[in-house]
């Protein structure tokens, strides 16, 4: 009679090591995602180049309001000076002078526009800046769990395959080419216990007549619905 809790034992080991590769491969994934970082990034960079072009156009109008405020003083000074005799140049400066006024004034409020934006830049940017920071900190922190548990996860499997591959050669190669088949076809799991009157695998009840061949088959029993190799470690 086949010793069917040699291949339980084998099976036991099959998918602890089975759970320990998925998670060290996912693992090994998590350790080269860093779209967090890249994420923060991004919006980092778009909003310093934003916050660049607002200040470079508020300098631009500042030296505009400027320039337009230099002319209009130098206008009134020759003015106020009493440089001027002629009264249709006088006039023309005079008038000169309004005119820069108003662009002046209209300057200013493109001015405040624009300070006002890059103030909202200036507090983005602040923003974007600590979060930048933080995604860095969170993903030195994260990477350096997951390298420990990648660590943890290949000693588990060290200690662990030497144990599988005793438990595969106190089998007989037909018996581990029986197991084998089996488990291939169902996804790795080839022994089901008997719970009860039930497949522990696919929950459906076992006939009587299989629960009774378990008692004293010298063969395997298969469950009749998913074809696993039925175990009861307890015959009643």
């Amino acid at each position: 009679m086949y010793d069917v809790s040699l291949l339980l034992d084998l099976q036991t080991l099959d998918r602890s090591i089975s759970n320990l590769r998925k998670d060290l491969s996912d693992t090994e994934a998590s350790l080269t995602d860093d779209s967090a970082v890249v994420k923060a990034g991004s919006i980092f960079q778009q909003i310093s180049t934003a916050h660049q072009t607002v200040n470079k156009n508020q300098r631009e109008i500042e030296r505009e309001v400027q320039r337009l405020t230099d002319r209009k003083d130098s206008i009134e000074s020759k003015i106020y000076a009493g440089e001027i005799s002629n009264p249709k140049e006088l006039t023309a400066l005079q008038g000169e002078a309004a005119n820069i006024g108003d662009l002046i004034e209209a300057k200013e409020e493109v001015l405040l526009t624009s300070m006002e934006e890059t103030e909202r830049y200036n507090q983005g940017l602040a923003k974007a800046t600590a979060q930048l920071e933080t995604a860095e900190i969170s993903h030195r922190e994260r990477v350096s769990g997951l390298k420990s548990k990648q660590q943890q996860l290949i000693d588990q499997l060290h200690a662990e395959e030497p144990a599988q591959q005793a438990a595969r050669e106190l089998c007989s190669a037909h018996l581990l080419h029986i197991y084998d088949r089996v488990g291939k076809a169902n996804k790795g799991i080839a022994i089901a216990l008997v719970e009860s009157d039930r497949c522990s695998e696919c929950r459906l009840s076992i006939p009587k007549k299989l629960l009774e061949m378990l008692k004293t088959a010298s063969e395997f029993v298969y469950c009749n619905s998913c074809g696993r190799i039925l175990y009861r470690a307890v015959y009643k």
